[in-house]
């Protein structure tokens, strides 16, 4: 099999380019080695609801983007998708090992962020469906690339069957250390290109959410904004996750390093969310409804073993200046981690596929 240009996972940045080359009339095949497409953007609908109402997905990746990111704004409004502001109105609480739970006047978030109705997940769904579904596989991770004279041949495999696909060149739109991790590149990228690479840090990788749904936001009737801080755990920070309308949702970073989560039974930290969300909201936070945890270090098509030391803060993204010019420019890296600007963000992955794809 045959392609102009072979996109390599399914995420923002993977549609998004897959968009850009239909526009163009460029010929194009994307592979995603899930079963589904999203990559890091992952919205769930509590399976106890009847149907699937937009304003109930609740995301387990990227939430926010912000007013100053026109990307995203753009491509909501292209595809008909609302947005709404982050709920801040109210107290926070904190919560402190020595003086328990604390309740203080918080801001807020500034800028104020902004969240996609019906969750993030409703923006790839519509990537998607703008696409041709000849052009997309899901199921299909690739294991090998290699340059063979002007043309670049890709080995993919697909549960037990394997194929070879030539093309022109290759958009890698996954983080850059997975990649190189994941993927054998023939002949091999120089070592310090590679050590460059792998030491960027692959965003969300080495985070886990936790989100409990309930009925409605009950903590507002108490003055709360949803929004806690906490020196106790198991989340650190924690946020109202509830659509406009309809049941009311709290999510938390769990702030237990990634690699001491690896050894804690997932239930476990489960019922200590649970019980830390009653300590702060009160007893009606500790009957949700439905509860999601999501720790991507466990996600192999997110994480390598690289991802298990912590971030301390947003990193400076970007790839280095040898990065952009691999094989006379064949092989392409668009994941958000590769952006000029606005790296790690959901903007940034729209930036990236514009670069990757002038």
């Amino acid at each position: 099999m045959k392609t102009e240009t072979l996109i390599v996972g399914g995420g923002l940045s993977g549609l998004y380019a897959a968009t850009r080359l239909l526009e163009q009339e460029r010929d194009f095949l994307l592979l995603e080695g899930r079963d589904r497409f999203g990559g890091r953007i992952r919205s769930e609908v509590p399976g106890n609801q009847e149907g699937s109402h937009i304003s109930s997905a609740f995301d387990l990746g990227p939430t926010w983007f912000w007013p100053d990111q026109p990307r995203m704004a753009r491509l909501l409004g292209e595809l008909g998708i609302e947005s709404f502001q982050q709920f801040n109105n109210g107290a926070s609480r904190y919560e402190d090992p020595q003086r328990g739970v604390e309740t203080f006047r918080s801001p807020g978030m500034t800028p104020v962020s902004l969240r996609v109705a019906g969750g993030m997940a409703r923006v790839i769904d519509a990537l998607a469906a703008r696409l041709p579904a000849e052009r997309l596989r899901r199921s299909s991770q690739v294991r090998e690339i290699a340059k063979n004279g002007t043309k670049l041949e890709i080995l993919t495999q697909n549960e037990d069957e394997t194929q070879v696909i030539e093309a022109e060149r290759v958009l890698l739109a996954l983080p850059p250390r997975l990649a190189l991790r994941s993927i054998d590149l023939i002949p091999a990228l120089p070592q310090d290109l590679c050590d460059a690479l792998i030491a960027i840090p692959t965003w969300m990788a080495g985070h886990a959410k936790v989100v409990a749904v309930y009925d409605r936001p009950f903590w507002r009737e108490q003055g709360l904004s949803g929004h806690a801080f906490s020196h106790v755990g198991p989340a650190m920070e924690i946020h109202d996750a509830s659509p406009p309308e309809g049941p009311g949702a709290l999510f938390g970073f769990l702030g237990i390093p990634a690699e001491q989560r690896k050894g804690i039974d997932p239930e476990v930290l489960r019922s200590a969310a649970i019980a830390q969300f009653e300590r702060l909201f009160g007893p009606e936070a500790a009957r949700p409804n439905s509860l999601f945890l999501k720790d991507w270090i466990e996600d192999p098509l997110t994480a390598t073993a690289d991802d298990l030391a912590p971030l301390t803060s947003h990193p400076r993204y970007g790839l280095p200046p040898a990065a952009q010019k691999i094989w006379d420019r064949q092989l392409v890296f668009c994941a958000t981690e590769a952006a000029s600007h606005q790296g790690g963000f959901l903007e940034g992955a729209l930036v990236a596929a514009e670069e990757a794809t002038p």
